[in-house]
């Protein structure tokens, strides 16, 4: 088997088994297992998890421009501004004209935004605990610190201690 690939393997056992040795692999799997079953259980709030994401960051910082939103949560602009809008229509965010600039459009949570949030248990609740299932706290405690290494080496930081 190749160490380092050009390109993706074809279909296949050796794709496979190339696959299955890879932390990009997994950490994919683990992604999209945790985020469907984020969203089931969202789905009982009448939320998507993006959607979530947006009141959380309103929550942080009670007043946003999308560009500011759009960067926070590294989304698309359009995918913002149909996210917001959504709320909005929801009652769930307000959008106001901004004081310097009127063309910009400056998003807070609602009373009932807010009240939305305060019942909405957050992902950890949701599924973090069924996903660490079976570690043990020293096990729990080294893939914390591992992905945390991780993060920093995509990011360019050294580790941190």
């Amino acid at each position: 088997m190749q160490s380092s690939l050009h390109g993706a393997l074809p279909p296949g056992p050796e794709r496979r088994e190339f696959l299955e040795t890879q932390p990009t692999y997994w950490l994919k799997r683990c992604y999209q297992a945790l985020r469907r079953s984020v969203e089931a259980e969202l789905r009982g709030y009448g939320l998507t998890l993006s959607q979530r994401d947006v009141l959380l960051a309103l929550w942080e910082e009670p007043e946003m421009d999308q560009t500011a939103l759009r960067e926070r949560l590294g989304l698309e602009q359009s995918s913002v501004s149909r996210l917001v809008d959504g709320l909005v229509r929801r009652g769930l965010v307000v959008l106001v004209p901004g004081t310097h600039d009127r063309r910009v459009r400056v998003a807070s949570l609602s009373p009932e935004g807010r009240d939305l949030l305060r019942r909405t248990p957050g992902s950890s609740q949701l599924a973090g605990e069924r996903m660490v299932a079976g570690l043990s706290r020293e096990e729990r405690e080294q893939l914390v610190r591992l992905l945390h290494q991780c993060a920093n080496n995509l990011v360019g930081k050294a580790e941190d201690g």
